[in-house]
């Protein structure tokens, strides 16, 4: 199991993003609300095509998923990337990296994200 858990990925998404602080905080203490709100800002700078903020989170999303606890990789995988809408953001797929998007490709598998017409159905790229 991994050893990085809630309270460190919090200082350190509040630390490069200190705007979400008090969204975060108003979120009860409850990772998947938490992460909830990194999906939603990070949805708006995908239809902002803010490349940097979207990378930065892709970033710290998949440190979190590959270094992270299992609350933490379940709460990436459901509350976070299930709920991206990429159909019209390649370049934001292309992004996401080879950990983000076997997850996001398992979920499409399971039925939990859509599929993209720009990807193969078993080809992450």
């Amino acid at each position: 199991m991994g050893s990085l858990h809630r309270s460190i990925f919090l200082k350190e998404l509040k630390g490069t993003f200190p705007d979400l602080r008090d969204a975060i905080n108003s979120q009860y203490g409850l990772l998947h609300l938490e992460m909830g709100v990194l999906a939603d800002f990070v949805q708006r700078a995908i239809t902002l095509e803010n490349a940097k903020d979207v990378a930065l989170c892709f970033k710290l999303a998949a440190k979190y998923y590959r270094d992270g606890n299992d609350r933490m990789k379940n709460a990436i995988g459901v509350s976070f990337i299930e709920h991206l809408h990429l159909h019209n953001a390649q370049w934001a797929w292309d992004l996401m990296g080879p950990t983000l998007q076997r997850v996001y490709l398992q979920l499409v598998d399971a039925g939990m994200a859509k599929s993209l017409p720009y990807v193969q159905a078993h080809g992450a790229s």
